[in-house]
């Protein structure tokens, strides 16, 4: 009998070593996405202001698709500027796309009055359906899409002006 409790031991430690052994070098920032290499999921959502937001009206350039929420704080408050920056700099080579993520519109509309409306259209996804294609697990997420329409690449978490820039020279958007 207490030979079969030493046995025990190896027997819960070696795979408990190994989960661990294997899970501490892995980043969980990178989260990988089964769109990468596809064509984007298609959406047509009604935007903050009245119109329509659809993937269709956007196709045939870069496109930056930014899953975000006014009550994602602070991870949406720090990468907003860079989103800022971006649509200055970038504005004529890509298109930058808001899509709310289980927010209230009105809260939304605050949040862009309080940190800056950059003027790209921001889509309410009521029904979460579109986050769902995406496989979108919380914002902020951001999907980088090609002027095919191909999803290029996927950012878990707040951008950086780094992760953007990456990102950006992946989708044929450069400075």
């Amino acid at each position: 009998m207490r030979t079969a409790r030493w046995l025990l031991i190896p027997v819960l430690a070696v795979p408990l070593a190994w989960i661990l052994f294997t899970g501490l070098g892995r980043d969980p920032s990178e989260i990988p996405s089964p769109l990468i290499g596809e064509p984007l999921p298609p959406f047509e959502l009604v935007g903050l202001d009245g119109t329509t937001v659809s993937s269709a009206s956007l196709a045939g350039t870069p496109m930056v698709i930014n899953f975000w929420a006014s009550w994602c704080i602070p991870a949406c408050v720090d990468e907003h500027p860079v989103l800022l920056e971006t649509a200055e700099r970038y504005g004529d080579q890509v298109q930058l796309v808001g899509l709310l993520y289980d927010d209230d519109p009105v809260d939304a509309r605050r949040f862009l009055v309080r940190y800056g409306d950059g003027g790209w259209p921001n889509g309410d996804d009521p029904t979460g359906a579109v986050a769902l294609a995406y496989g979108v697990l919380g914002p902020p997420e951001t999907f980088f899409v090609d002027a095919e329409g191909v999803v290029r690449a996927k950012h878990f978490g707040p951008l950086t002006e780094a992760d953007m820039a990456e990102n950006l020279a992946l989708i044929g958007v450069s400075p």
